[in-house]
């Protein structure tokens, strides 16, 4: 489980993006554990509590096995947690939760647009932070 696979040293929370009106705020942490994973979700619900939406995805090791999980929160299924799940396995990253936070700006982005706007915030963060093996 080791080799190839990436990770980061600590939490890194990227800039607002503004997408037709709505906010997207991507935040990545480094868990090992689902009661870690837990705890970083309430932070993000704690720090954006007005936020419509915190979609995420997580991956990690234990007991030598990969255990992953994503959610939608409230999205159009299959718009923002497959999508976040999807940038993490394509970059090998592990021990790894990213939340992307969405206010709702009033305008409907439609399926495509949703798809478009959470994969554009986890790549704007993920290609811009400092990665280390694992």
């Amino acid at each position: 489980m080791t080799g190839h696979n990436l990770t980061i040293a600590s939490s890194i929370r990227g800039p607002k993006i503004k997408i037709k009106k709505s906010i997207f705020i991507a935040t990545i942490f480094p868990i090992s554990s689902e009661a870690e994973f837990k705890a970083r979700l309430q932070e993000i619900k704690k720090d954006f509590s007005k936020a419509s939406h915190n979609a995420w995805a997580y991956r990690f090791i234990a007991s030598d096995k990969i255990l992953s999980d994503f959610h939608d929160d409230g999205e159009v299924k299959g718009t923002a947690g497959r999508i976040l799940m999807q940038h993490l396995e394509k970059k090998s990253l592990i021990n790894i939760l990213l939340v992307i936070t969405r206010f709702y700006g009033g305008i409907n982005l439609g399926k495509g647009g949703l798809i478009r706007s959470y994969s554009r915030t986890a790549m704007d963060l993920l290609d811009n932070i400092e990665l280390i093996s694992l």
